[in-house]
């Protein structure tokens, strides 16, 4: 029943406005939990929140009180009037409700989820992406990816949401390989750095002067770095010393693989660490000291300079090396200071572990040298021993010792190798992949003999090949083989099924009728330098081998047998399938590369 109204001439006051309008401004029961709002406290709402609505303050004190009186002769006149209130019950809304305006803020970075090592990254449909070519997130990120750095700096500036999404690939990239161009400074590299906070693996190739800076900016940029290359072009000049990087190496602890380039200024260095695996250095020269304190070193590799004025003790160097690294399993070392006695050095340091010996440029070294290393590395799977004075006598000693170890074998610019020994050496080791005997046969009248290589070709123990040479191999799994320079060899016949790179570089004086080639899976062979009828002798031997192991069509003969017939496709029979699962796949076809 409703209460008494007045009648419609009768002024009506502000108090009693507000309650005939009243059931516009809403409902007074509550909008979270449906209970009436008076004298009730909504346990839905935060901590922080007493559950009153905000009122604006009015400026003057007047009306103030005029909005108090008015609410309260409203509240005098509700009460006067009998109402029934049935609770709503309203369900309750999401914790984290978002209003509709704020969708248009919503970037690539707020709909990507974090990217995870081993799950695939997820995507939600974001507006922002599809203005920009209509491209589906999981399909910008999987193209994005392949872009290199540059192209991902350039992509960033297209919107926003490639350039989130770019921001998300810098951060979940692990390894980087960048070029730093002659006129970036290194606000460049630790830019771009900054960006990769997992980096893991760094390459990077300098084109201009490279100092202590730089392995700052990287110890700063990448705490978790496992992995760093520094390559260096032919005009700058590496200035990081020693100490500098002895220090980088010390406070890395998580850096287990270093390659750097141009190191001629180092002077000499301590490296202390137990979690470096693998070390190669370049353009060594002069070294006054050298430490290794590597328990866990494997792989080392010191290319020293070829100046005349080097001043390094290899000898030293080499037995600290085997006597503070115990588990070297990899050595390589190149450098015209290689004697015997470092040889010797190297030999006795207890390496049963080593599985790989490069010794390269040692005029020095000779068969005694290949003696003591036959005696005190047993398990060796390559050795290479180019530029030594070593014969064939020390050939004999290295098949006797690694008949069922070694694969691979370079003996290139040892003078004192015949074409006996190259045989003798195909022969006893079956399991040989890879030999090199460049610039061992040589003719004496050779241009490089006389210019290039004369202080190589001129050792103590040095014989002058007068008479040209021919030579025989005939191996089952040999397939790499580089005669490069052998201008001495007239004659070659190779019978090695498994051959697909042969290197006859140089080869002036073969003659193209005494060159025998039966090699079916033979792919390349490099004959730069060579006479174009030779060429053309190489060319239609491998064509012709490819032409016969082409299938053929079904032949038959006659009735009296006289005469073969080529049978048309349409009347041979075709092959089942299960035919054509054993039948033989084509080869491909052999390329002759005659560039230089």
């Amino acid at each position: 029943m409703q209460g008494h109204l007045p009648h419609p001439a009768t002024p009506i006051s502000d108090a009693a406005f507000l309650i005939k309008r009243g059931k516009k401004r809403g409902s007074y029961n509550c909008g979270r939990c449906g209970v009436p709002k008076k004298g009730h406290k909504c346990p839905l709402t935060p901590e922080n929140d007493d559950g009153s609505t905000p009122v604006s303050t009015p400026s003057s004190a007047a009306a103030t009180s005029s909005i108090a009186a008015t609410l309260s002769s409203a509240s005098a006149a509700s009460a006067s009037v009998k109402m029934v209130t049935t609770p709503v019950v309203r369900p309750t809304p999401p914790p984290s409700r978002r209003r509709a305006l704020s969708f248009d803020d919503v970037s690539v970075a707020d709909s990507i989820d974090e990217l995870d090592d081993e799950e695939p990254f997820e995507f939600e449909e974001d507006p922002d992406l599809y203005t920009s070519g209509k491209l589906p997130a999981n399909c910008l990120w999987e193209v994005l990816k392949r872009l290199p750095p540059v192209g991902l700096l350039s992509a960033a500036k297209v919107c926003r949401g490639w350039r989130e999404t770019t921001r998300k690939l810098w951060r979940a990239s692990e390894e980087l390989r960048l070029r730093v161009p002659a006129k970036a400074q290194i606000g460049f590299v630790g830019s771009v750095l900054q960006k990769c906070p997992g980096l893991l693996t760094l390459s990077l190739r300098i084109e201009s002067d490279v100092d202590a800076t730089m392995l700052a900016c990287i110890a700063f940029s990448c705490p978790n770095l496992q992995s760093l290359e520094i390559f260096t072009s032919d005009s700058c000049i590496n200035r990081i010393t020693g100490d500098e990087l002895s220090r980088f190496i010390a406070e890395k602890r998580c850096l287990t693989s270093l390659k750097m380039e141009g190191c001629c200024n180092l002077g000499g260095f301590i490296f202390s660490s137990t979690s470096l695996s693998t070390l190669w250095l370049s353009d060594l020269h002069s070294l006054s000291k050298m430490v290794f304190n590597c328990p866990n070193l494997k792989e080392v590799s010191l290319d020293f300079s070829r100046q005349e004025n080097d001043s390094t003790d290899l000898t030293t160097v080499v037995e600290s090396l085997g006597r503070s690294c115990p588990k070297l399993q990899n050595i390589h070392i190149a450098s015209v200071l290689l004697s015997h006695d470092a040889v010797l050095a190297l030999s006795a340091a207890n390496l049963r572990a080593l599985r790989m010996l490069s010794l390269v440029l040692g005029s020095e070294i000779t068969d005694a040298s290949v003696a003591a290393i036959a005696s005190s590395f047993p398990k060796l799977e390559l050795l290479d021993l180019s530029g030594s004075s070593i014969s064939d006598s020390g050939i004999g000693m290295i098949c006797n010792v690694f008949p069922e170890t070694l694969s691979k074998l370079l003996l290139a610019l040892c003078p004192n190798i015949t074409s006996s020994g190259i045989q003798f050496a195909a022969a006893q080791l079956p399991r040989l992949e890879l030999m090199d005997c460049g610039m061992t046969i040589c003719d004496a009248d050779s241009e490089k003999f006389e210019d290039h290589d004369s202080e190589l070709q001129r050792t103590p123990n040095s014989k002058m090949h007068l008479i040209y040479q021919k030579l025989i191999i005939k191996h089952s799994r040999l397939k790499k083989l580089s005669l490069w320079g052998c201008s001495g060899l007239d004659a070659l016949c190779l019978n090695c099924p498994h051959l697909h790179d042969l290197n006859l570089n140089s080869c002036r004086n073969l003659h193209p009728e005494r060159l025998l080639l039966q090699c079916p899976n033979l792919e390349s062979v490099h004959a730069s330098d060579c006479d174009d009828i030779l060429v053309k002798t190489i060319e239609t031997q491998v064509y012709n081998d490819y032409s016969a192991v082409e299938n053929q069509f079904n032949s038959k003969r006659f009735p009296d047998g006289s005469k073969r017939v080529r049978v048309p496709y349409f009347c041979s029979p075709q092959p089942s399938d299960d035919e054509k699962k054993w039948r033989r796949p084509m080869k491909r076809q052999c390329a002759v590369i005659m560039d230089s």
